[in-house]
């Protein structure tokens, strides 16, 4: 059963891996092989290329590129320009238009990311599907570019006006209207990372610097601006947008908190302490009870149960091979029908059976147990209090789905969805629910905290892992790295803490009152108490024993009766050593074997792209720039 869960959980990590690589890998789009946009195929060059950059004093640049470009591949039916975004900057209103014959109209284009060697870049994908061989055509791309950081430093602007392109601008044209502060200015012209200076014109318009700058441009050419400021002219620009979605998840983690108190705070279980199993109780039901499910120890649990009652004997000599003994041909008239179908299904070989017989055949029966269990044991949890949970986690998953959605939306309106946190993160949000409701289940039954805590470690591994795909997913041109990271955090704790909206009905209170009391009698029971009972009952220890393994705390169990002086059990034969600390090292051997053996089943078998960045002192290294590419 170990094994299998420990298989099952693996095979489950490395799904989600791949899901991440694909859905990674099927929305990353990568550069061609060869460049296409020089090429006989798709090759153009810019007859001219003016740019203007409108700066405000928080670094948002009203742009507007006006390119006049003659198409020479026999393919060309367009281009793509490529503007940069790894420096923390954001590009937002892109919109392109066409001068036909003096008259700017609407022109047919689409915007996406693109990745080239580590580089993101927003790209505008500019031009309908005919081809334009040898023909000139004048387009005008306008966007907001907005700078985050001020990586050249906090006085300096670096813009990469025109990227070093692989084609010539025979006319480039930069104009640079500046806001309050302006102190000097550098301009430097060629190929990347040279330091030639190129002359610039400087003049005042409508109280505002405007600097200009023309040059012809040979291939991998460009031209970057490094502009100084007084102190404190220049912030950097803030986008709150995405802080909305973080007081959106901080509402659900409220509401949800509010909806627990006000709505589902019913029902606590208040331990009833007794030293007896409520209810007559077989372990069995109070392994389903505590946890939900039926699993391999409340089977063999079973075995200590009834060898207890006198049902059967349990031969030891072989502590990796034990032998059951069958006292009893049937069980009471009042036994449970699942009680009776688990025991009649031991004894198919005879009355005397070794656990290692049971070995890939017992399996059956445990299945025909467990169905049966679960379909009498119904209605523990409020349906209402379960759908609102559910309810609760979907939304905890659309936050994060809505975000990058809504994000992407505004930025590249109908042309560009990020859709791809909605199919990967949010499904993964419901499965961090659906595990954590297991994890909560599971900390009553294993008191100790050992599996607790392993599924708390496999939950806190998982959210790392879903977060680092919805990071990686969303770019951070569309959110930033902050906001992303406290959207996830809002976005798992709604899903997490939606599990505590579940609560259980009056009478499944009731019963896990009596066994939390059972538990704690279990955990807390003094020497004194204990002795007691075991002057009125010299088998109490053993009666015991097989509440405590489903519980969790077999091991405290023993651990008490470290210094009380007990009987060897009545139902233990063929064995001749009955030390204390002896008999309970093979009663724990014994039932790994058994668990081993009777759960066990069979096995089944595209062009090159301009450079940009930040920085500045030389050419290319300031924020834009980009590069084009034919199609």
């Amino acid at each position: 059963m170990k094994k299998r869960i420990a298989i099952n959980v693996a095979l489950l990590v490395a799904l989600l891996c791949a899901v991440i690589f694909a859905a990674y890998a099927a929305n990353v789009r990568t550069a061609w092989a060869d460049d296409e946009s020089l090429s006989y195929n798709y090759g153009f060059y810019y007859e001219k290329f003016d740019v203007t950059f409108d700066v405000a004093s928080n670094r948002e640049i009203a742009v507007r590129e006006e390119m006049t470009v003659t198409f020479t591949g026999h393919k060309s039916t367009g281009y793509m320009r490529d503007i940069p975004v790894n420096g923390g900057e954001i590009v937002k209103n892109i919109s392109v238009s066409e001068i036909v014959n003096g008259v700017e109209k609407p022109a047919d284009y689409s915007v996406y990311p693109y990745e080239n060697n580590g580089v993101d870049y927003v790209t505008a994908d500019i031009g309908d599907t005919t081809y334009k061989t040898n023909q000139t055509h004048t387009y005008v791309l306008t966007y907001n570019y907005c700078l985050t950081k001020a990586q050249e430093g906090k006085n300096v602007l670096a813009i990469n006006a025109i990227g070093a392109q692989d084609r010539r601008v025979e006319q480039a044209n930069v104009t640079l209207i500046l806001p309050d502060g302006f102190i000097g200015a550098k301009c430097y012209a060629g190929s990347v990372l040279s330091e030639n200076e190129l002359d610039f014109k400087t003049s005042v318009k409508d109280g505002r610097t405007v600097l200009f700058a023309t040059y012809g441009l040979a291939h991998d050419e460009g031209i970057t601006f490094r502009v100084d400021f007084e102190e404190g002219a220049l912030t950097t620009y803030f986008d709150i947008t995405p802080y909305y979605f973080v007081l959106a998840g901080l509402g659900l983690i409220f509401l949800v908190v509010a909806v627990k108190f006000l709505v589902f705070n019913r029902n606590k279980i208040i331990p009833v302490i007794n030293y007896e199993a409520p209810e007559k109780m077989s372990p069995l039901m109070m392994g389903k009870l505590i946890d939900g499910n039926v699993d391999t120890e409340d089977i063999t649990s079973m075995l200590f149960y009834w060898a207890d009652k006198g049902y059967i004997k349990i031969d030891l000599s072989n502590e990796d091979n034990p032998t059951l003994i069958r006292i009893t041909q049937t069980l009471p008239e009042d036994t449970p029908s699942y009680e009776k179908k688990l025991y009649d299904g031991l004894w198919k070989s005879g009355d005397a059976v070794r656990v290692s017989s049971l070995k890939y055949k017992f399996y059956k029966t445990i299945d025909k147990v467990k169905a049966e269990v679960n379909s009498q044991v119904k209605g523990l949890y409020e349906s209402t209090s379960r759908t609102v949970s559910v309810l609760f986690a979907v939304l905890g998953g659309l936050l994060f789905a809505a975000s990058s959605f809504i994000c992407a939306y505004m930025l590249f309106s109908y042309q560009y969805l990020l859709l791809r946190p909605v199919v990967f993160v949010m499904p993964f949000t419901l499965v961090i629910y659906v595990i954590f409701m297991k994890v909560r289940e599971y900390s009553m039954k294993n008191r100790n905290g050992k599996k607790f805590n392993f599924w708390a470690l496999f939950i806190g591994l998982l959210v790392m892992l879903f977060g680092l795909g919805f990071t990686t997913l969303t770019p951070s041109f569309i959110i930033p790295f902050l906001p992303k990271l406290l959207i996830m955090y809002a976005g798992f704790a709604v899903a997490i803490l939606s599990t505590y909206l579940v609560t259980r009905t009056r009478e499944y209170t009731e019963k896990l009152n009596g066994i939390t009391g059972f538990a704690d009698f279990i955990a807390k029971a003094e020497k004194r108490q204990l002795e007691t009972l075991i002057e009125e009952n010299p088998q109490f220890y053993y009666h015991v024993l097989p509440y405590a393994q489903v519980l969790g705390i077999s091991k405290v169990w023993e651990d008490k009766f470290a210094d009380i002086t007990i009987e060897p059990p009545q139902w233990c034969v063929g064995s001749t050593i009955f030390e204390y600390y002896a008999i309970n090292r093979i009663i724990r051997h014994s039932a790994s074997a058994m668990r081993t053996n009777m759960g066990s089943r069979p096995s089944s078998s595209s062009g090159g792209s301009g450079r940009g960045g930040f920085g500045g002192g030389h050419v290319g290294g300031g924020h834009g720039g980009g590069g084009s590419r034919g199609r």
